[in-house]
């Protein structure tokens, strides 16, 4: 039956036609290749996007980009948000890079608390060597990538690079093995996984065996230019490099990477391979094994599909194949690679048939932020502009605790080219919540929640099946954020107080009301403001003053804020810090709002320097002006006015420069010239020596002392002077 089937597939015309969309012929090449390549990195921008570009796009390899941190531990160089908040930037920046890049994007969600020197650091404050290796092997086991590779080494760099090098080297078998984190396996989709391959890329390191820099593996021609997109596979990877813009690429010179050659050394693979410097998947051949061999004939009508089909053969072929890969995935002795291949084949017919089709299917809620135990109306809609669409049955699949039914009293929408349903949808009371992202992000990589149809029909007289997720998030009723987290306050400020800012953002559907109280230490007094939203997605802003009694000692204090729905805590630290009377302080403001908060915080008398002042203002009347970190790479006003400011240091003023960059900085903008290294002390604990602990820096109008040094957040020091003029 197979074979006369198969013969029929085979004689087929091919229609001459003009080249279809780009997006219809990758469909047609995805379905030529059964191979899934993973790429592991620690940061956003880490990926070796031009080779991921170059499998998916020349041979249609399902690709996967999985990235251990989201790059919260790095600058903003497009505003104030820093840490989480940055987290959640990287995150969209690092999605929209993989969609150029034709992959998928995956976070293990570990913290990037900076740059490290040391994998043995790196594992310690993420959660110890096991931790780190459990996350990458369950991810191996739900994707089930044929291929890993990395651009990182173990040895030298950055400290989390080393750790991902050896993670990725240990989860090459660690995966396979059913000792291992067995709990894994009781999760949908998560089974026990071999990868064949792994690679990493242009390492010469005899320490670890691999000493022989001109003896690579796999060389992968990413100059090549990909026909339909006009642009070489490297120069992909510089597009999607642009993404990363609170790195600052999207001004970055980056043709040097059109240039890069992706050279990379086998390390490990499942079996032995005969060398073949052309393709990752040189050798591997999917149907050796005795489980696969039911599959074969599939495979042999997919490769029949090509671009330049008549539709109706298409549909004819793309149908009945479907139809035998739903009666493989329905016997229960299929393997794991068996089960990985019908899937991955499934997908992609039906993409194809829905783009050639121009089938639009679609599962929408009305509402796309909902909140526990909301009820919520939805729409599935099956439409197509070229195709009839017939016998439309479907299905929901909907996480536990959730129920969803037919709109009574409404019956769908069906036309020869249309089928429209309405749905009610209930949410869970402890549903997985997505929002707010700065929280949700950092989630059990386990945890997640799925809301899906799939759809039985004739797409023009053949039979198929589509399936379709709806997109949507979950927030609590409520998102209260409170700014700052932390707030300082000197001993002679306790009687004014310390102000809060609130925002409250109201995610249920109907009028919310209600007031902000706090909780302090005793004696501790607010006023409670009340707010009223009259609507889904409302607003309302404001600020709370909290008052210290007059006796409270220098220290750490925590205060609880509250609304009726939600919870948030902040920190005020009572310092006792000395302000000479008098002064008055220039800030020269980049990005963000901490050196101001800071200088008022202190009750210092500041103003910020706008451009006018800059160029032709009196400085004289700051006895201090400091410019805030990265100024010299936001502020164009500053860079051409610099020599305003060494007039005045030169007339006796006092200028601090806080830290820029390398790249960034000039000698000639110092008084007395000097470059700025990339060296950097790491550990935000490293010990501090002060050399001369008699000078009045250190001594008037406070002095500093060891406990200044403690709780550093990131990083010691950074970007030291270096040939320092004699001066």
């Amino acid at each position: 039956m197979n074979i006369q089937f198969f013969f029929v597939l085979f004689v087929i015309p091919t229609l001459m036609v003009a080249q279809p969309p780009v997006e219809l012929q990758q469909a047609f090449l995805d379905l030529n290749h059964d191979g899934v390549a993973m790429c592991i990195s620690a940061h956003p921008d880490d990926e070796d996007g031009a080779t991921l570009a170059y499998y998916r796009m020349k041979y249609g390899v399902k690709t996967y980009s999985v990235f251990f941190t989201r790059g919260e531990g790095g600058q903003n160089e497009k505003g104030p948000e820093l840490y989480e908040n940055l987290g959640v930037l990287r995150t969209e920046e690092t999605r929209m890079a993989a969609t150029i890049q034709g992959t998928e994007a995956y976070f293990l969600n570990f913290m990037d608390f900076g740059f490290s020197k040391t994998a043995t650091e790196t594992f310690r404050k993420w959660g110890g060597q096991t931790e780190v290796l459990r996350r990458l092997v369950y991810i191996l086991r739900k994707l089930k990538p044929d291929v890993i590779f990395t651009n990182l080494n173990p040895i030298d760099g950055h400290g989390h690079h080393q750790a991902v090098a050896i993670i990725a080297i240990a989860a090459f078998d660690a995966a396979a093995d059913p000792t291992l984190f067995p709990e894994q396996l009781a999760l949908p989709g998560v089974t026990l996984w071999q990868p064949r391959k792994s690679f990493i890329r242009n390492v010469s390191r005899p320490e670890i065996g691999l000493s022989d820099w001109g003896q690579v593996d796999v060389v992968n021609k990413i100059e090549e230019v990909n026909a339909p997109r006009k642009l070489s596979y490297a120069e992909i990877a510089v597009n999607a490099l642009r993404m990363h813009k609170t790195q600052g690429l999207d001004r970055a010179n980056l043709q040097s990477f059109s240039r890069w050659q992706s050279r990379h050394k086998l390390i490990r693979s499942n079996s032995l391979y005969e060398r073949d410097t052309t393709s990752f998947f040189g050798g591997i051949d999917f149907f050796t094994d005795a489980s696969m061999k039911s599959l074969v004939p599939i495979r042999r009508g997919l490769s029949s599909i090509h671009v330049g089909m008549p539709q109706d053969s298409l549909l004819m072929v793309a149908s009945a194949i479907q139809q035998q890969i739903e009666m493989e995935r329905r016997k229960s002795s299929s393997t794991p690679p068996a089960k990985r291949l019908l899937i991955h084949w499934q997908d992609e017919l039906e993409r194809l048939v829905l783009l050639a089709c121009n089938i639009s299917l679609t599962m929408k809620l009305n509402d796309d932020v909902v909140v526990p135990g909301q009820k919520v109306n939805g729409v599935l809609d099956v439409a197509s502009d070229n195709c009839r669409i017939g016998g439309v049955k479907y299905g929901f699949a909907i996480p536990t605790g959730w129920r969803i039914s037919e709109v009574l009293g409404l019956t769908p929408v069906i036309g020869e080219r249309q089928y429209t349903r309405e749905f009610t949808l209930v949410v869970g009371e402890d549903p997985v919540l997505t929002l707010p992202k700065a929280k949700a992000q950092y989630r059990p990589i386990e945890f997640g929640q799925e809301l899906s149809a799939t759809v039985h029909c004739t797409v023009s007289g053949y039979p198929f099946s589509f399936s379709t997720m709806a997109t949507f998030d979950v927030a609590p009723p409520q998102a209260f954020k409170v700014t700052p987290q932390v707030t300082r306050i000197a001993p002679s400020q306790l009687s004014k107080g310390t102000t809060f800012d609130y925002s409250i953002k109201n995610y249920r559907p109907a009028k919310t009301v209600g007031r902000v109280t706090v909780q302090g230490p005793p004696g501790w007094t607010a006023d409670f403001p009340a707010y009223s939203i009259d609507k889904e997605d409302g607003n309302a802003n404001g600020s709370i003053a909290i008052r210290a009694t007059r006796d409270t000692k220098a220290g750490e204090y925590r205060v609880r804020l509250k609304t009726e729905y939600a919870v948030e805590e902040a920190t005020v630290r009572v310092f006792d810090v000395a302000v000479a009377q008098g002064i008055k302080v220039g800030i020269i403001k980049s990005y963000d709002n901490t050196l101001e908060s800071a200088t008022k915080e202190m009750g210092v008398d500041y103003a910020l320097l706008d451009s006018t002042m800059l160029e032709e203002g009196n400085l004289s009347k700051f006895n201090t002006i400091v410019v805030d970190i990265r100024a010299y790479l936001v502020r164009d006003d500053l860079k051409r006015n610099n020599s305003h400011l060494l007039e005045y240091v030169k007339d006796g003023g006092n200028l601090v420069v806080t830290y820029q960059r390398p790249q960034e900085w000039k000698p000639e903008y110092a008084p007395y010239p000097f470059t700025l290294s990339g060296k950097r002390v790491t550990s935000e604990d490293a010990p501090v020596e002060v050399l001369n602990p008699q000078h009045p820096l250190f001594n008037v109008p406070n002095k500093i002392v060891d406990d200044d040094w403690n709780d550093w957040k990131q990083e010691r020091a950074m970007y030291f002077p270096t040939n320092v003029s004699k001066e």
